[in-house]
């Protein structure tokens, strides 16, 4: 694939990151062999289906079904390639306190695990899920053997897991589908304040960094607010008397 004849302009931002993927799509067009990513963030992932549209053959995985932490496959020819992916389990208890996602992630961090090394992570009231690769089951479980108080033990888990991110719908009312527009109104902020967030790339729109506040949303936009966190804009259901949008807004929790 030439990459000088490409087009960065859509990825402003993430430049970095889609050097890296055409290079992945390089060397398994060059080599014919699968090439096998590490482990992406949702934005990462949505550049990189984008990137590769029905230009090369990939698979993804993130361990289970609506997984938001995924890694890609792209292949040189029809595979039915398996992903060494495992899941992990430990179980908890809530008398030394609820653990939190950011307690697992830093404890994984303290191992020298960088965050691409590992998927998804679940916290239930009474157990911890870590979705791994195949090669690192045995360091994690033989070293993450303590989460803040709580010792841990965690072995492969055989069963299926449920996504557990919850969007909670609301109404909001809106002059425009202006992007300045729309964030004002999700981080409950002036107009000016929200174009100052927008120019200084703190916004995303379906996981691409916009820098102009004249942009229109439409429908099913992702939206993330650095500090404020994501939403959804599912629809806009009706105007009102005055002209203005009632929109249908979904609120990650």
């Amino acid at each position: 694939m030439n990459k000088s004849s490409l087009s960065f302009e859509h990825y402003r931002g993430n430049e970095e990151f889609v050097k890296r993927i055409y290079d992945y799509i390089d060397q398994c067009e060059v080599r014919k062999r699968i090439i096998v990513t590490p482990f992406f963030s949702p934005d990462q992932s949505a550049i990189t289906r984008s990137i590769c549209g029905k230009q090369i053959m990939y698979k993804e995985d993130g361990g289970y079904k609506g997984a938001e932490r995924v890694r890609f496959a792209f292949l040189p020819f029809t595979t039915n390639y398996q992903f060494p992916t495992v899941i992990l389990k430990a179980s908890v208890s809530a008398t030394f306190g609820m653990l939190s996602h950011r307690d697992v992630l830093g404890a994984l961090m303290n191992l020298g695990l960088r965050r691409e090394m590992s998927g998804d992570i679940l916290v239930e009231r009474d157990a911890v899920y870590l979705v791994v690769d195949k090669d690192i089951e045995n360091f994690v479980v033989c070293n993450l053997t303590k989460i803040k108080r709580q010792h841990v033990h965690f072995k492969r888990y055989e069963g299926s897991l449920v996504s557990n991110t919850s969007i909670r719908y609301q109404h909001k009312i809106v002059s425009s589908m202006r992007l300045d527009t729309i964030v004002a109104c999700l981080a409950n902020v002036s107009r000016g304040k929200a174009q100052e967030m927008i120019a200084s790339q703190r916004v995303k729109v379906n996981h691409v960094v916009l820098e102009q506040s004249t942009f229109v949303c439409n429908n099913n936009s992702a939206i993330s607010i650095r500090g404020y966190g994501r939403f959804y804009v599912r629809e806009v259901i009706k105007k009102t008397k005055k002209d203005r949008l009632v929109i249908d807004v979904g609120v990650y929790e």
